[in-house]
């Protein structure tokens, strides 16, 4: 700790090796010096007073020498040298005129060593005692307890002079030694800095590989389930007729819909701790938008028998300006906790006008949150108890990703809650118009269009999926498919299709590659037919890549039956005019 103190306290700091080491040898060059000059005065004496005490004061130093490498005596090493300097320049004052004598030079340099190993507060401590010193000597000498009177003769004329340059010597010295620890500061400050920027340069490129990792760990995880959900529909489809066995296949739609939320929840929370996501806003209804978040869990709450309502402020507007697709997963998990924890009662989503911000509410009438745990539950991986954990399991990524996409929008969330009576989890957010006039309803679904559809995937298994979907959406439609995007080429350059569906991930040639070259390539057919993006990644960034790349819209796999049905047939009608 003294010798850190010692060389950080003007602002710069060595690492702690660096500033051992200078602090121990700043300290052995001031024995040195100290016990060097001493020796200069036991060869030359000036006859006033034993010389014999310089001899002393020498070999007390130079036998301080090796104790300068031990931590523990650092401090008390500087402050005996610097009691031995103080008592030797007293002895000498005693003898040589006091107050008056030419030795209380010394006494302005015993702070200055301090200063440089000890730091400002050791330095002024010092100071006080030297000048307490020198009032001392005033004292003894005015009240003719000591002689006052400076010997002037041949002998101590040479002996002042000595006195004086000295003196001025040990002030270079200090100056000299100084300079050069600063200069050794400044160059372990460099070193230093260079190290940090590698290490900054490496974690950047570490947190490069560790989302490259996320992405394609997610893209390879959601691929999978894609066609497992594909499938699902397909399979009970045909075990319609036996309700057990729809059963089972409703548990594992189920279940893959749970792991495809464990892994966007962890693709989610791995962007926002890395900062890297960020909002998607556009024009939304919030009508629709609390009709989203309610429907998936409606059917859990009729089972549980839990009255399941959403209520919307009048005096809102009928369409607003964010990112829907973020606020719905923030109301999704708040609606699901508070139906995980809510066994009999209600549970209501209010949304209303709270000044220039819209306020959300999800009101549940559970078991509550104990005061005490109120501040823990939107830490990451934490859950209100452990109980908790047990009982309802769950990752605890949950409210932790509410609360940072609830200030990515520049809200605040929180919670009321007393144990046993319910709890309320609340959030707003600046209220914001819609920028641009609400487009006019599409009129029919083209459930039963005769649509020409081509799908380009590098995926067997998806190509299957989407063709069975398609299959399933609009029965009467032609589905051509594509492993490739120079496959694609070569069918668009013979054939015309009503919507084409591009995976967004693809060797060679990417989806957003594709889309530009058949924009360029193919321009009057292109303008009648819409390109929608499949992608299996989540990040609103890649969503934005694939619209400025030239495709009208985005589809996330696994497919959901109703979205696709209305994203297709609404740029189709579109593009028909």
């Amino acid at each position: 700790m003294a010798n850190q103190q010692a060389l950080s306290w003007h602002g710069e700091t060595l690492s702690p090796k660096a500033s051992i080491f200078a602090s121990h040898n700043l300290l052995a060059v001031y024995l040195l010096a100290i016990g060097l000059n001493s020796c200069v005065f036991y060869l030359f004496p000036s006859g006033y007073y034993d010389h014999n005490v310089n001899l002393a004061f020498s070999l007390t130093c130079f036998g301080l020498l090796p104790f300068t490498r031990v931590e523990k005596l650092f401090s008390p090493l500087v402050h005996l040298a610097s009691l031995l300097c103080v008592m030797l320049v007293s002895y000498v004052a005693l003898y040589s005129g006091g107050v008056n004598s030419t030795v209380l030079v010394w006494l302005n340099l015993v702070s200055l060593p301090v200063l440089m190993l000890r730091g400002p507060l050791a330095a002024l401590q010092w100071i006080g005692f030297v000048l307490l010193v020198i009032f001392g000597l005033y004292h003894a000498t005015d009240q003719g307890w000591i002689s006052g009177h400076a010997l002037v003769s041949p002998q101590a004329v040479p002996w002042a002079v000595m006195q004086n340059v000295l003196g001025l010597a040990s002030l270079m010295l200090c100056v000299v030694l100084f300079d050069l620890l600063h200069d050794k500061q400044l160059q372990q400050l460099d070193v230093r800095n260079k190290e940090l920027k590698a290490t900054h340069e490496a974690l950047l490129k570490a947190q490069a590989h560790k989302d490259e990792f996320l992405a394609a760990v997610g893209h390879e995880l959601r691929t999978p389930m894609n066609a497992i959900l594909g499938f699902n529909g397909v399979l009970r489809e045909e075990l319609s007729d036996d309700p057990e066995e729809v059963e089972v296949v409703d548990h594992i739609r189920r279940s893959t819909q749970h792991l495809l939320q464990v892994v966007n929840d962890i693709l989610d929370f791995s962007q926002l701790q890395a900062n890297k996501l960020s909002l998607f806003t556009v024009d939304f209804s919030l009508a629709e938008l609390m009709e989203d978040a309610l429907q998936p869990l409606r059917e859990r709450a009729r089972d549980k028998g839990i009255e399941w309502v959403g209520e919307l402020d009048p005096q809102l507007p009928a369409r607003l300006h964010g990112d829907p697709q973020r606020l719905r997963q923030i109301l999704s998990k708040l609606l699901d906790n508070a139906l995980k924890f809510t066994a009999t009662g209600a549970v209501r989503l209010h949304i209303r006008a709270c000044d220039e911000n819209i306020l959300f509410e999800v009101i549940d009438t559970g078991r509550g949150i104990p005061l005490a745990q109120q501040a823990h539950i939107f830490r990451r991986f934490e859950h209100a108890d452990v109980q908790t954990t047990r009982t309802y399991g769950g990752t605890g990524l949950g409210l932790s990703i509410c609360e940072k996409l609830v200030l990515l929008h520049g809200g605040q969330i929180g919670v009321n809650s007393q144990e046993g009576q319910g709890a309320t989890v609340w959030f707003h957010i600046p209220k914001v118009a819609a920028k641009v006039a609400p487009l006019v309803p599409t009129m029919a679904l083209l459930a039963d269009a005769e649509l020409r559809i081509l799908v380009v995937d590098d995926n067997a298994l998806n190509l299957m999926v989407a063709r069975m979907q398609l299959q399933k959406c609009w029965p009467k439609a032609q589905v051509v498919t594509a492993d490739s995007a120079a496959q694609a080429l070569v069918l668009l350059d013979g054939q015309t299709f009503d919507v084409a569906l591009i995976d967004m991930v693809m060797p060679e040639m990417d989806g957003m590659a594709l889309t530009r070259q058949i924009r360029l390539q193919f321009p009057a057919i292109t303008q009648a037919m819409p390109i929608i993006a499949l992608t299996a990644n989540t990040n609103p960034v890649d969503r934005q890549r694939c619209l400025d790349a030239g495709m009208d819209a985005v589809l996330d796999k696994p497919m959901d039956l109703d979205q696709l049905t209305r994203c297709v047939s609404q740029h189709i009608q579109r593009a028909r005019g």
